[in-house]
């Protein structure tokens, strides 16, 4: 296989990449618990996103599209012993991109109602992260802190998320890890699973 200079660094750095979070996994398994998730994406050239989510004994489903400036989103979910429905409306502070990657950042305010526990507001910064490091293959990262307004004050937690992005054609596949934690940024659990997204 002939490479050139340009894809033997690529090759070097996506290489370099997945060691890291290879050695970074077994720490990040050391959480209280683990578990697997697996999301599903379809998007419509009108703007229309419908997404889907398994993880381990819940799920949930969304419909949204935009409204002027800022993405309007329904989901309900089964969450066990109980179920959620949500609205959500996200706005894109800024977006920009350069040799160096594409950096998006957004906020999200959500109402979560319950049907058998306290429903409330919830506040959540977003920042995303994406450097395309060979061929297919991109580093992608997300970061996530969030403020939920309960009753009993203000509850934080952030699920931020790490993994390798392949562009294929309208489709993309990323594999990732999430480390989900609470207050103080205390690790509370380890998330893996994979997002799976094809644009219409």
């Amino acid at each position: 296989m002939n490479l050139n200079r340009y894809e033997r660094t690529g090759l070097l750095i996506s290489f370099t990449i997945i060691t890291l979070v290879a050695l970074m996994f077994p720490m990040l398994l050391d959480a209280a618990e683990t578990q697997q998730e697996y999301n599903f994406k379809i998007a419509t050239q009108d703007g229309w996103e419908f997404t889907h989510r398994q993880r381990e004994g819940n799920w949930h489903a969304e419909v949204g599209n935009k409204v002027g400036p800022i993405e309007v989103m329904y989901r309900y979910a089964d969450l066990g012993r109980k179920t959620e429905n949500r609205i959500k409306f996200t706005g894109e502070f800024f977006n920009v991109s350069g040799a160096w990657g594409d950096l998006t950042v957004e906020g999200r305010m959500e109402y979560r109602h319950f049907d058998i526990t306290e429903s409330y507001w919830r506040w959540r910064f977003i920042a995303e992260y994406e450097k395309h490091i060979w061929g297919p293959a991109h580093i992608w990262a997300k970061w996530q802190p969030r403020v939920s307004f309960r009753d009993r004050g203000n509850v934080f937690d952030a699920r931020d998320q790490l993994g390798i992005k392949f562009k294929i054609d309208r489709m993309r596949i990323t594999p990732f890890i999430e480390r989900y934690s609470i207050e103080d940024y205390v690790q509370r659990r380890t998330v893996t699973g994979i997002h799976w997204e094809y644009k219409l």
